[in-house]
């Protein structure tokens, strides 16, 4: 299982990458790239997906906006940032960062 601390390695050593996926998706919401890092250097994993190798990141842009970045750690020598986005009130609760009940 992977820590917020080995994510954060990752990120300090240059050892990640982006999946257009996530470019395309951080353009739609004005995230730049940079956010994506601070927040993965600064947030905390809020949800694990074990099955898929990949964790949900919460965190705040340097502006306090609430952002989610999803990171896939199928390789053991990068992290792949897969997606990201501006969490939504009608799906979040608790400061963004439990799901609400459907």
């Amino acid at each position: 299982m992977i820590s917020i601390e080995l994510i954060r390695d990752f990120i300090n050593n240059e050892k990640y990458q982006y999946f257009s996926h996530a470019i395309t998706e951080a353009k739609k919401d004005g995230v730049e790239p940079e956010d994506m890092v601070y927040v993965l250097l600064t947030g905390k994993i809020i949800e694990r997906y074990p099955e898929r190798y990949r964790v949900l990141i919460y965190g705040e842009m340097l502006n306090k906006v609430p952002l989610h970045v999803v990171c896939d750690y199928s390789d053991e020598d990068l992290i792949y940032i897969t997606t990201v986005y501006i969490p939504s009130r009608d799906e979040w609760t608790h400061n963004y960062q439990h799901r609400k009940r459907r």
